[in-house]
């Protein structure tokens, strides 16, 4: 009995920012239902505000993951490619860069065709933007370039560059009313004098019709550029790319800064821990205000069912088809039994909701379940747990267009589309192996393409579920990254095992400093860590 208990409560104290989330998003969904009613037919305060009020926990919370979104893109950008980029001096790390970057892009489009053709977000209840319909592919990749480019590193941190145009109309026509619809109406006829102008002349006591001039269509025309205050996530990706790979060039001149920014990141990565701890009652906040605001709850909570199950059927298409075809077509077997071979690391990744916790076990089944080469398992399965994120990558595609649906009622312009693609897949590099470390990402994507974080209450209310599926969905792509790269490294493999030629990339993991040449297969051990 008291080894029962002990196993309960190490389960409980393990799991115990899960259990807090689900019954705060438990409570959330409930308690917006309930008073989604009274909070309609309230007139003082208005609905809108009374909404607020409710979500206003939830609001501190993610002004609290806003505020670390630009310390953590910069510090886990740069470490990542500065550490890649290094390990990338050898064919090994060439191969899985090239695998982990192929399988991401694959998810990310994967992902967006499946949004764009199910179209989750586009409901009744939907918003209409007319400005959303006139913008040409042409000035929003302009727009994508300059802001690639920020003329200013620290005003791209609160702004960015778009398109300016202006609404001019194409003519004018007179168009017939009746009196009857709007003398006893002063809302309708307030309405209608807001939308055109009354013709005087048609105007007569007797008369029961009256003209109106009203617009006969109108057109977007370029007025020059324009900025507004969103942070420019492009353009500090980009400078942090370029900023790491310089550092990675510089050898040991560089490794301070490296030490500096990698300090930084573990820094933000414990802000995030502790953010966290509060999402339970942010979430349940968010999730409550949401769904009180609402005018039509079942509109609502049928589009979010149809929304997991496009991110849902995006991740099984991944892992079950897309995947295993390229494992068989490089490495020519069953996939299937390589699949029951990471049984334990795969539900260890589901149950833990973290590809770098799973790591133990996924090397251990990589290695004895699967008769993967050690070294080669040591050196990609380090560097796939933090930069590939195929599951959370699709899942960072196909919830800004979800959202961008329903504002902009089902359609999406190609220039939004292409930066959710390429914010998506940069996003997911900086995405640490952590629970809900997608959260926080999630929002840099929004910020990016335009959207106001506050819509992410509901994707949040499922994202515990999410999160665990495309957890497991990262930790079989870098298993397979794993058995792909030792295939096409095979020669290279013998070449050291029988011509004593050192592995590129292998480091003593108690020195740190790379070694003159690398244990052969048969006598390796776990002294030596391959990163």
């Amino acid at each position: 009995m008291p080894l029962k208990d002990s196993y309960c409560l190490q389960w409980l104290r393990e799991n115990l920012l899960l259990i807090l989330i689900m019954v705060g998003v438990l409570i959330g969904f409930l308690f917006g239902i309930l008073v989604n009613d009274t909070v309609q037919n309230s007139t003082d305060p208005t609905p809108k505000e009374a909404a607020m009020y409710i979500s206003f926990p939830g609001e501190i919370f993610l002004r609290m993951l806003k505020l670390i979104i630009l310390p953590l893109i910069v510090s886990s950008i740069i470490v990542a490619v500065a550490v890649l980029d290094n390990k990338s001096t050898g064919k090994l790390g060439k191969r899985a860069v090239i695998y982990y970057m192929s399988t991401t892009v694959l998810a990310v489009i994967l992902g967006i065709v499946l949004v764009s053709s199910i179209k989750p977000g586009a409901t009744k209840s939907a918003g209409k933007s007319e400005e959303q319909q006139h913008v040409e592919a042409v000035h929003s990749i302009f727009d994508l370039i300059r802001n690639c480019f920020p003329d200013n590193l620290v005003g791209a941190a609160f702004q960015s560059t778009s398109t300016k145009f202006t609404k001019k109309p194409k003519g004018f026509k007179f168009t017939n009313k009746s009196v009857e619809d709007y003398k006893n109406s002063a809302k309708n006829l307030t309405k209608l004098l807001r939308n055109g102008f009354l013709n005087p002349w048609s105007v007569s006591y007797n008369q029961n019709v009256f003209q109106m001039i009203e617009e006969s269509g109108s057109d977007y025309e370029y007025d020059g550029l324009k900025t507004d205050g969103r942070l420019n996530i492009i353009g500090i990706l980009v400078f942090s790319i370029a900023f790491g790979i310089i550092l990675s060039k510089m050898g040991e001149r560089g490794r301070p800064m490296t030490q500096w920014f990698s300090i930084m990141l573990e820094v933000t990565m414990k802000l995030v821990e502790i953010i966290m701890w509060f999402s339970p009652i942010g979430i349940c906040s968010l999730i409550a205000g949401k769904l009180a605001g609402m005018e039509d709850i079942k509109d609502n909570l049928e589009s979010l069912g149809l929304y997991m199950l496009t991110v849902i059927v995006g991740l099984l298409i991944h892992a079950l088809i897309t995947l295993p075809i390229i494992y068989f077509v490089i490495v020519r077997k069953n996939p299937l039994y390589f699949f029951f071979g990471m049984g334990s690391a795969l539900l260890t990744a589901f149950g833990t909701s973290s590809s770098a916790a799973t790591m133990p076990v996924t090397l251990k089944c990589l290695e004895q379940k699967n008769n993967i080469d050690p070294r080669v398992a040591q050196f990609v399965i380090p560097i796939g747990a933090t930069v590939n994120m195929d599951g959370t990558a699709l899942y960072e595609a196909v919830a800004p267009i979800f959202i961008a649906q329903r504002h902009y009622g089902g359609s999406v312009d190609f220039g939004k589309t292409l930066l959710v693609c390429i914010t998506a897949t940069i996003a997911s590099i900086g995405a640490a192996g952590i629970p809900s470390a997608g959260l926080v990402t999630m929002i840099l994507v929004l910020q990016a393409v335009g959207l106001p974080s506050d819509d992410i209450a509901l994707i949040v209310a499922v994202d515990w579920f999410l999160d665990r599926i495309r957890t497991t969905v990262n930790v079989w792509g870098d298993s397979l990254g794993a058995a792909i790269v030792e295939h096409l490294s095979r020669k290279d493999l013998l070449a050291v095992d029988y011509g004593n030629e050192p592995l590129p990339g292998a480091v003593d993991r108690t020195e740190g400093h790379e070694m003159d040449e690398v244990t052969p297969l048969e006598n390796a051990t776990d002294e030596f860590t391959y990163l």
